[in-house]
């Protein structure tokens, strides 16, 4: 996998992959996917930002910003 990542600072993190082949065709096709997300709820590794984008079954470009921490909900 093509993924390289880091910290932002002392509580965010951010990952990125690139070209990466997510299953063979025999197993189902992905003709087209993307996901732009911004999550500001205050749970484990969030908030968060996502990017991703899908095309016949390769991640294009996927980048995640997000939280390094778990947050005690209890």
């Amino acid at each position: 996998m093509n993924t390289i990542g880091g910290k932002i600072n002392h509580d965010y993190g951010w990952e990125l992959t690139v070209f990466h082949k997510l299953r063979e065709a025999s197993d189902g096709v992905v003709f087209f996917n993307s996901i732009i997300n911004w999550d500001r709820y205050l749970g484990d590794h969030s908030p968060r930002f996502e990017f991703l984008l899908l095309v016949f079954n390769h991640t294009v470009i996927e980048f995640n910003a997000y939280y390094l921490h778990h947050r005690d909900n209890g």
